[in-house]
């Protein structure tokens, strides 16, 4: 009986070491995005598995988070392997040493300045107790604010102590409950809906920089691109296999993410067929919006491409 159970305990220590080995040589890739249609390319590569067919030996992990705070955190911690954020975001991670090069644009896309208040029709219209809601301090659509600040105000950090964090969700229910949050910077859907129940928008995003520019932009770790580059790789073919069939065929694109994100077929096809919106991998715009935070005091000196892009990066100008 004794021999039966040593027996029975030498096998069950066998299973435990194979499984220990299992786990340990386990690969995964953690992706994290945000919200919005400036992310719809990232949407589309999930709801076919693409990345998961190409890349059969990951565990493939998408992760969604409402600002570029938390994805830097999670990349610093180790957690996340590739993110998605606006561009700066991404030179200031840069610029303070963060482990990460951006591989390429994802979209450019219109950021709105949306008020829910019928008498503000620029800036100064705002009130001391009205509040600004944004991803994030630093994030793109703060640098815009800041921007347009100074330009009609004369005071880029006019509105630093009147800024809310919230996501893009958060941020339309807060505008739609009204209260304290005046003006949402923000992006489609989030802005189309907001426009659709009676709100109105002040300014742009392409007004402010007068010009389009690379909105939303992807970084990996630089151990992850060194160690692990045939999922990187993989990961750059099935993006671009995504933006292909978007590009492709909008309606098809439209008519597949609408029930994802929870809105009318025709308001998406519209949203992504917006003058402002572009899906592709060429990064446009990075250098011009860096001069200005350098300016405005977000960035300590403008980087050189090479200390920001991975060298397959694509650049148009």
């Amino acid at each position: 009986m004794r021999k039966k159970w040593g027996i029975l305990i030498c096998l069950l220590a066998m299973l435990s070491l194979l499984v220990g080995c299992g786990r340990g040589n386990e690969r995964t890739l953690v992706i994290a995005e945000q919200f919005g249609i400036a992310y719809a390319p990232l949407q589309l590569m999930k709801e076919r598995g693409l990345l998961e067919s190409a890349l059969p030996d990951y565990r493939v992990e998408w992760v969604q988070m409402g600002g570029p705070t938390a994805i830097r955190e999670g990349m610093l911690a180790g957690n996340i392997h590739m993110g998605f954020m606006g561009i700066g975001p991404m030179l200031m991670g840069v610029d303070t040493g963060m482990d990460w090069r951006c591989f390429g644009a994802l979209s450019a896309n219109e950021v709105s300045f949306v008020t829910n208040r019928p008498d503000v029709r620029s800036l100064a219209d705002l009130g001391l107790a009205d509040r600004v809601a944004v991803l994030s301090p630093g994030s793109t659509q703060h640098i815009l604010l800041c921007l347009a600040a100074e330009r009609e105000l004369g005071d880029l950090n006019a509105f630093d102590a009147r800024l809310v964090s919230l996501s893009h969700p958060d941020g339309m229910s807060a505008m739609l409950a009204g209260g304290e949050i005046a003006l949402h910077i923000t992006t489609p859907p989030y802005a189309d809906l907001e426009l659709q129940s009676g709100m109105h928008r002040i300014l742009t995003g392409q007004e402010v920089m007068g010009r389009p520019f690379t909105f939303i932009c992807g970084v990996a770790d630089e151990d992850f691109y060194r160690e692990h580059r045939v999922a990187y790789d993989a990961f750059l073919k099935c993006l671009r296999e995504a933006m292909d069939a978007i590009n492709g065929d909008l309606p098809a694109a439209a008519r597949t993410l609408a029930p994802l994100y929870g809105v009318e077929e025709e308001m998406l096809l519209n949203a992504m067929g917006d003058n402002g919106t572009i899906y592709g991998t060429a990064l446009s715009g990075v250098d011009a919006f860096a001069e200005a935070m350098v300016r405005l005091g977000f960035l300590s000196k403008a980087p050189a491409r090479a200390d920001y892009l991975f060298p397959e990066a694509e650049v148009l100008d």
